[in-house]
């Protein structure tokens, strides 16, 4: 499922190109760009800033790599009868600037790539549009490091709309922060025929399982959030398969996940993880709340929106509970007695008296942007502990997994006055 690099076989015959390829600009930026997920601006080492296209049986790929992760994307190319098994490096971020700029005023136009030896050096051109522009450099693919092999321990295959959505769900509540690399990515942790998937930054909390279509090898994977999100518009098939991989010398089933391959349509990556111990937060989620509100999503984020956007900077916005009703406003530290905001109908268990609690704005409102339903839920154990945010139960649909814990924040005293 990922390819390995070998240097290639040399020949004392000269060729007019060792390399050949013709495809549409639209088509060549599409996989760059997916390719590009793997190749840095500022590379560890400078032979990373190139990616490797081969043709292999009349098939040409692209691949890039970067110590942590591999892109792998195949051409849809012109038929041409040169094309023969070989493998160059070409300057990638070149490549696509000379594409792009080639094909400014019309982007299906063909676009050739040929890579070919002059004198010692390795030459690669590109034509379209009438022109051809040149790029001539010296470094030869025995220098490129060899990207790891792996050996399959299962493969399973979900729907791209279930995964996706998971994934995407599971970033809000990922960490921005990279002194704690851990609290960056996102757990993915197989047990049998289910995919749990968890992200916090300590603050926050989500929660998803998938339901697998059969019993998989199980594993654990941090998978970091900002590559996922890189890759993720790149995966457009229906369909997302997904590859559990070892190191290649592990024989057996008992070697546990070192790699994820995750692929859809023409493209695919290989992911290391991150490594290190995740938090233990499974047992954060109380089974049963006994207290709940479900209120209109909609209504309820317009509520939010307005707060986060009136609101000073790090000041909570201000949710207020009541029997049957539900608003959310900014805080004033001046004049809240003549503040006041729309009050939302609301379904309730166990909530007999007004209470006001406090979040901050940003985080409440990613949370409910991840809910994907008409009505969401705000379930509480005691108020003055998280509140786990989730999609309301509809009748006639599949119930949603996804669970999101929000910590509440304390007001300050001026605000409480104003109360």
């Amino acid at each position: 499922m990922t390819t390995t690099i070998t240097e290639p076989t040399t020949t004392t015959q000269p060729a007019l190109a060792d390399l050949k390829v013709t495809a549409t600009g639209t088509e060549w930026l599409r996989k760059l760009a997916a390719v590009g997920v793997a190749i840095s601006s500022r590379p560890a080492v400078p032979i990373l800033s190139f990616m490797v296209v081969e043709c292999n049986r009349g098939k040409a790929t692209l691949t890039g790599y970067d110590y942590s992760t591999t892109a792998v994307a195949r051409l849809n190319h012109e038929p041409v009868d040169a094309l023969r098994n070989t493998k160059a490096l070409v300057p990638f971020h070149w490549l696509v600037r000379t594409i792009r700029v080639l094909t400014t005023r019309k982007r299906d136009v063909p676009v050739t790539v040929e890579s070919k030896e002059l004198m010692g050096q390795r030459l690669t051109t590109v034509t379209a549009a009438g022109y051809t522009i040149p790029f001539l450099h010296s470094i030869r693919l025995s220098e490129y490091p060899a990207i790891p092999s792996h050996g399959v321990l299962d493969v399973f295959t979900l729907d791209r709309a279930d995964l996706t959505g998971a994934l995407d769900r599971a970033t809000v509540a990922a960490s921005p922060d990279d002194t704690l690399p851990i609290l960056t990515s996102i757990r993915l942790a197989c047990n049998g025929k289910k995919l749990s998937i968890w992200a916090t930054d300590r603050y926050r909390l989500s929660a998803e399982t998938l339901q697998l279509p059969r019993t998989i090898q199980e594993f654990t994977f941090l998978l970091q959030a900002a590559s996922w999100r890189a890759m993720a518009k790149h995966l457009v098939g229906e369909k997302i398969t997904v590859g559990v991989l070892a190191a290649a010398d592990i024989a057996d089933r008992r070697g546990g996940c070192e790699t994820l391959n995750i692929g859809s349509g023409d493209v695919a990556f290989t992911l290391s993880p991150i490594g290190g111990d995740y938090p233990k937060i499974e047992t954060l989620f109380e089974q049963v709340y006994s207290q709940s509100v479900k209120v209109n999503r909609r209504d309820l984020l317009d509520q939010v929106m307005v707060a986060r956007e009136l609101n000073e900077p790090n000041v909570p916005a201000l949710v207020k509970i009541g029997p049957g009703s539900v608003s959310v406003s900014p805080s004033f530290h001046e004049g809240a007695d003549q503040a006041a905001t729309p009050v939302l109908l609301a379904e309730m268990v166990n909530i007999d008296a007004p209470a006001t609690v406090a979040y901050n704005p940003h985080y409440l409102l990613d949370a409910i942007k991840a809910v994907k339903a008409d009505v969401v839920r705000l379930a509480f154990f005691n108020l003055a502990k998280p509140v786990c945010i989730s999609p309301a139960a509809e009748k006639g649909k599949k119930t949603s997994t996804y669970r999101h814990l929000l910590m509440p924040v304390r007001l300050p005293n001026d605000i409480l006055d104003g109360e």
